[in-house]
């Protein structure tokens, strides 16, 4: 593990890891990886060596939470390994959330479908993160993670302009960020108004209201 890291730095690369389990994700961050994906079982101990290194932490709520949602599809042996992972990283998330560690935002789509990405922010705030450090996972932690702080994550003089917005104030109702309406990237507006998704279920719901007479 340490020669891989030594390699990967020499070549000015970025270390991901797909670990679940305590021992093997304590061996790669104490062998100085840059990050670590999923981390379902990782124990007090080793989140807190994870936060002495630096190392960031990548949930992948999502992903969990999609294969729960479809568990009877699975045989009994993957429905029972999904049930402790899930039960796991819950717990985990909540410890890493409390010691302090560098979460980053990311969340394994295509185990579910692409453009659903949004919900992890709802599974981390419902798991204990605050709503502004959600969001800062997902832009200014992911930047510096990706070595790219200095031209995206945060709007600053300088930056490029990589702008998103949504009706509603995602501190508030964290699930605003389901709802984007506006997309600027490096300048150039790439989306201004509501997707045709969005209309139809806003028209969906329209037509399931009723107006009450007035007394």
């Amino acid at each position: 593990m340490g020669a891989l890291v030594d390699e990967s730095n020499r070549l000015r690369k970025k270390d991901a890891v797909h670990c679940h389990g305590d021992q093997a994700s304590r061996e790669a961050i104490e062998a100085g990886v840059d990050s670590i994906e999923h981390g379902s079982f990782m124990k007090p101990e080793t989140l807190t060596i994870m936060k002495k290194k630096g190392t960031f932490l990548t949930p992948t709520l999502m992903a969990s939470e999609w294969i729960m949602g479809k568990i009877d599809n699975y045989p009994p042996a993957l429905q029972a390994k999904a049930k402790a992972a899930t039960a796991a990283r819950s717990d985990m998330f909540r410890n890493a959330v409390k010691i302090g560690v560098m979460i980053s935002f990311g969340t394994d789509a295509a185990v579910f479908p692409h453009g659903q990405n949004a919900k992890e922010f709802k599974l981390m705030v419902d798991l204990g993160m605050n709503p502004i450090d959600a969001l800062k996972a997902a832009t200014a932690n992911d930047a510096e993670l990706l070595g790219i702080a200095q031209k995206v994550g945060t709007l600053e003089k300088g930056k490029l302009a990589d702008v998103i917005a949504m009706t509603g104030d995602p501190t508030a109702d964290i699930t605003a960020t389901e709802h984007v309406s506006f997309v600027m990237k490096e300048g150039k507006i790439i989306r201004q108004g509501p997707s045709t998704a969005q209309r139809a279920a806003e028209s969906a719901r329209s037509s399931d209201e009723v107006v009450e007479p007035a007394d």
